[in-house]
């Protein structure tokens, strides 16, 4: 049954809180139809043969063998809307988003559209049908001829941009006036859209070497984004892209990284989300470690007392600096 967030869950009787509905124990932001979760949940990354039975398919004679699921898995604010256009500029040479494109039409998030919308048109590039999900591991549709491409960002960074986000979306969740505070208290208990960071860390990292998963780590993308270019290209399909893009003195190479930086994905931001008028702009600051713009040292180390209880130190010295 959908219901309201509750006050008592906050700790401090009036304060002002984001909004969520609660679905049936999953927290969604106002606005995402319940219907189109539920149906998210029933999708099927099916294999080739059944998808090339689809009408789509046949207008663009796709070849049966050449067709995948790819999904880009995150936690809300880990990088997720940078290394959609990464890929989507592998996969077309360089040639950016347009302005009057948007990357959520593009590439659908499958738990705020549902299953038939992601059936229906998603985008078809390079043999892949391109989904996002903020799904953990456990309601993620799976298949092994499906690829999926999961990207981790520190619960610090994390934090600080996802409670600007929540300010950001006032439609969805009434937070405008909210205090960093108060949004913090949520999601170090699990009580933000997508529920647990670090719940939703460690499913993906049980999974982070199986054979069709590409795990990536933002801070290490920003610490070198030619590396982790070429690592997502190769994971698409290591005969084809990266020589693609290496060649002509790395001519698409340079292309992607041009258009991907920061700089020109400010520019035309309807691309990526909603209207913001009067708020931080979605694509705000992507920088690693900035966190105590906000975070204080108390709040960073109860931060660390999670992950230090959830993750062993190998994991995390995998996972990076940041990450202690």
């Amino acid at each position: 049954m959908d219901q309201p967030l509750a006050i008592s869950d906050s700790g401090t009787e009036g304060e002002k809180l984001p909004a969520y509905t609660n679905h049936d124990g999953f927290l969604l932001p106002v606005g995402f139809p319940t219907s189109s979760f539920d149906s998210a949940l029933t999708y099927e990354a099916q294999d080739n043969g059944e998808l090339h039975s689809s009408t789509k398919l046949k207008e663009l004679s796709v070849p049966l063998i050449s067709l995948a699921h790819l999904f880009i898995v995150t936690y809300p604010k880990c990088g997720t809307t940078w290394t959609q256009h990464i890929t989507y500029l592998i996969l077309h040479d360089g040639v950016p988003l347009a302005a009057d494109q948007r990357m959520d039409v593009v590439w659908p998030h499958l738990e705020e559209v549902g299953s038939e919308f992601v059936r229906e048109k998603a985008t078809i590039a390079g043999g892949y049908r391109l989904i996002k999900t903020h799904f953990p591991h456990k309601y993620t549709p799976k298949n092994p001829n499906a690829k999926y491409i999961y990207v981790s960002r520190n619960p610090k960074d994390c934090v600080v941009s996802f409670y600007h986000h929540t300010v950001g979306f006032p439609r969805h969740y009434d937070f405008a006036e909210g205090k960093f505070d108060t949004y913090f208290n949520l999601f170090l208990r699990g009580k933000v859209d997508s529920n647990d960071y670090f719940e939703f860390l460690r499913e993906w990292l049980d999974h982070k070497d199986d054979p069709n998963v590409l795990f990536l780590r933002y801070e290490k993308g920003r610490q070198d984004t030619r590396e982790y270019i070429l690592q997502i290209a190769s994971f698409l399909d290591a005969s084809i892209y990266p020589q693609r893009l290496l060649a002509d003195d790395e001519k698409i190479l340079k292309l992607v990284m041009e258009h991907s930086s920061l700089d020109s994905m400010k520019q035309n931001p309807r691309r990526w989300c909603s209207d913001r008028t009067g708020f931080k702009p979605f694509i705000r600051k992507g920088s690693t470690g900035g966190w105590d713009e906000l975070l204080s040292e108390e709040q960073a180390a109860l931060l660390q007392k999670r992950l230090d209880e959830m993750f062993s130190k190998e994991e995390l010295d995998f996972l990076g600096d940041q990450y202690h």
